[in-house]
């Protein structure tokens, strides 16, 4: 009985597992999925230097997610056991491991989600700095072609963000960068 009491509060492990990975792929290994797509060449992502200059870090990162993966999807697969064991069907129990690829499955759709998210941010924070870099260029009356705007615009958001990570403000400055949606007056007809 006293065992049966202990295994419930383990129940409550894995909740607690899936809830700290998500932070983690939130908070802390954004990194990994914005380096990726730095090396695809999208200006609007950002890492900061200490992770430049030490591509170790973001390797470490890698691996932690997927340590972290695979631990949560077995500590949660072995509760599927454990509730298969208690509902009398042991016989069905060992197939109850076959759980961890679909656990693993849902840990990568978690992250695939938070880089979705993380695209979302990063791209309207880097269309604010594009429209004004935009709006500057044509306010001047500068005859420049698209990508040298995007060039522009790219070098501006990645001085405004490395200024902002100096002054541990990133986060926050990126946040409201993309929840602005300021628009210069002369081009409402045009967005």
């Amino acid at each position: 009985m006293e065992l049966n009491i202990h295994m419930e509060f383990v129940f409550w492990v894995p909740i607690f597992l899936w809830v700290g990975l998500f932070f983690w792929f939130r908070n802390v290994s954004y990194v990994v999925f914005l380096k990726k797509q730095l090396d695809r060449g999208q200006i609007w992502a950002y890492v900061s230097e200490g992770f430049v200059k030490h591509p170790g870090r973001v390797h470490f990162l890698h691996f932690c997610d997927i340590l972290f993966s695979i631990l949560t999807s077995l500590a949660s697969s072995a509760v599927v056991v454990w509730l298969l064991k208690m509902a009398k069907l042991t016989e069905f129990a060992n197939y109850g491991y076959l759980s961890v690829f679909l656990f693993l499955a849902l840990a990568n759709l978690m992250a695939r989600r938070t880089g979705a998210k993380l695209t979302d941010l990063f791209q309207s924070a880097f269309y604010l700095e594009y429209r004004r870099v935009r709006y500057e260029v044509d306010l001047k009356g500068i005859k420049m072609d698209e990508g040298n705007v995007k060039n522009r615009a790219g070098l501006s958001y990645a001085r405004k963000l490395r200024n902002a990570d100096n002054h541990n403000l990133f986060w926050k400055y990126v946040k409201a960068m993309a929840a602005s949606k300021k628009v210069p007056p002369e081009l409402f007809e045009v967005y």
